[in-house]
Order: structure tokens, then sequence, then C-alpha cells
């Protein structure tokens, strides 16, 4: 995941928000309206943001 500022619970293929998602359109799945992540999927966010602020506070 190159984006560590992603919610962990955006869409599971476009990494929208769901407040702000409607139906978007990305590789590979096309046209989509939001879906929920999978928990292997929440688990990286959330470690990915929380390496993030770590990494904030550090310096």
């Amino acid at each position: 995941m190159a984006d560590s500022a992603i919610e962990p619970n955006a869409c599971r293929w476009c990494h929208a928000p769901q407040r702000e998602h409607y139906q978007r359109w990305k590789r590979p799945v096309g046209w989509h309206r939001f879906a929920h992540p999978t928990d292997a999927q929440r688990l990286t966010r959330m470690r990915a943001r929380r390496t993030k602020k770590e990494e904030a506070k550090r310096g």
C-alpha cells in the first residue's frame, strides 16, 4: 500500500471514504459502488497509519 493516509474503512477497490464514494471507476474492477474492505486491508491500513504517526513523532 503506497498511501498510508488511506482510511481503514475506505473502499476496498479505490480507497475512497464511504461518505464520498457513490460510484467510481478503478482498474481492474471498473465502475463500482462502495465495497467494504477486507479485514486484512483494514489491518494493513491501520498499521500504516500508526507507523506514519510514529515517524512524525520521531522527527
